[in-house]
């Protein structure tokens, strides 16, 4: 017997179709309309009976990453994501490849499990120093989960698509990710050290620290982002627009920086962009760098506290780190002086 059922998601209402044949059960999105579901039913229903499954079953697992990966660059997803997501796909499918599995229907769900299992295990030296001091660490569980997702999203547009009937990521559940502890910022002293060395970037990590831009939006800082006293600039991470006005010390500090093709021109290449940040990271102690995960970004927590020790609103403080949305800046709701919670006890 077949059935279509519906499922709410975030773009709205979605059909799929439940048939069973034998004693094989198949699940199908059908649709995002009930006429186009049962259509895309009655179709199934003869390609069933004319045994045309068996075509579509043989789909290879590498066409058909092939296609999917053609269809996200169709979307507003950056080509560097694209990259990642083709780089935690390839290696699944490389994966799947050493098991003797070719076709995309042989992929079963012990294969998602075993893998991700497998790469749980995986040990790697990402932080800062970690190589020279030979740190190994496990991938944590939010590298792990954000590859969850990309392969899950990958089987999802296979089915889609409709050369799979389930997804057998499907049984794969996130891993726990352990309580966030309150975002590391940089005080009085953190900051009286990295000012003293007179590094050729201090005018890059002064910007960072009084206007709370992301430094990746501040490389690509250009005379025309600036209108009046108003920085304006589609931001690298969210495609959002962000506007913020910049105070007077910080347009002094940029405006004869307007001659250069960009602002910052000492923070153009890769090999520029990496000294900057290990300027910042060579005062402190390896440890302490790799416990607080000092990065640039630590100049955009540090402005967020300094904002709330001044008593700004968090709904102000959104906009002007330019926030989609009112959680994320609760994140440093914790920061507030504790003289000033006492205030109202």
């Amino acid at each position: 017997m077949a059935t279509i059922y519906t499922r709410n998601e975030i773009n709205g209402k979605r059909y799929y179709i439940n048939i069973v044949v034998g004693k094989k059960r198949i699940r199908r999105f059908a649709g995002y309309s009930l006429d186009v579901a049962k259509a895309n039913l009655k179709k199934l229903e003869y390609d069933l009976t004319f045994n045309q499954i068996g075509e579509r079953s043989s789909k290879l697992f590498d066409k058909s990453l092939t296609s999917y990966l053609d269809y996200i660059k169709t979307t507003n997803i950056k080509p560097k994501q694209v990259k990642v997501i083709q780089s935690k796909n390839t290696k699944f499918k490389d994966y799947c490849r050493r098991q003797g599995i070719e076709l995309l229907k042989d992929v079963k769900s012990e294969h998602a499990l075993g893998y991700i299992s497998k790469r749980s295990q995986v040990k790697v030296q990402s932080e800062y120093n970690s190589a020279n001091e030979s740190i190994c660490k496990k991938i944590s569980a939010s590298t792990l989960n954000r590859e969850i997702n990309f392969i899950k999203r990958f089987f999802n547009y296979c089915i889609d698509m409709q050369w799979l009937d389930r997804n057998p990521f499907r049984v794969v559940k996130p891993f726990k990710i352990d309580s966030k502890k309150q975002r590391f910022y940089f005080t009085k002293k953190h900051l009286k050290l990295i000012f003293e060395k007179r590094s050729k970037f201090i005018d890059f990590y002064t910007f960072l620290l009084k206007t709370g831009l992301r430094s990746t939006d501040a490389y690509k800082l250009r005379k025309k982002h600036i209108q009046g006293s108003y920085l304006g600039i589609l931001m690298n991470k969210t495609d959002d627009f962000l506007s913020i006005p910049l105070s007077k010390p910080i347009l002094e500090l940029i405006r004869p920086r307007f001659k250069h093709d960009f602002i910052f021109p000492e923070v153009q290449s890769d090999r520029q962009k990496r000294q900057c940040l290990k300027e910042v990271q060579k005062v402190f102690n390896p440890q302490f760098v790799r416990e607080n995960n000092i990065t640039l970004h630590t100049f955009r927590h540090t402005y967020a506290h300094n904002m709330l020790d001044k008593g700004v609103p968090k709904e102000v403080l959104q906009t002007l780190l330019g926030h989609r949305s009112i959680k994320t800046t609760e994140i440093y709701a914790n920061w507030v002086k504790t003289k000033e919670l006492e205030k109202w006890v």
